[in-house]
């Protein structure tokens, strides 16, 4: 069985391979990673495309972190 967390507002369930993913994707800092990309207002069908990661992962990450942008 995957190990998975949960987000502590939301109760959102990442399994650690998902976990390892965005890490390896968005970098050791991910919100700081994220946040200037949609402060440059790209959305998140951009981002994920860019990071090789589903919207819906990068909307959900977007959500959690109190980051502002364009679903």
């Amino acid at each position: 069985m995957p190990r998975v967390f949960h987000f502590e507002d939301n109760g959102a369930v990442v399994t650690m391979e998902d976990a390892y993913r965005i890490l390896a994707a968005l970098g050791p800092m991910p919100a700081e990673a994220l946040a200037p990309m949609a402060d440059y207002g790209l959305s998140d069908s951009n981002i994920g495309r860019y990071h090789g990661l589903p919207s819906c992962t990068i909307t959900d990450l977007r959500k959690h972190w109190g980051i502002d942008g364009d679903p």
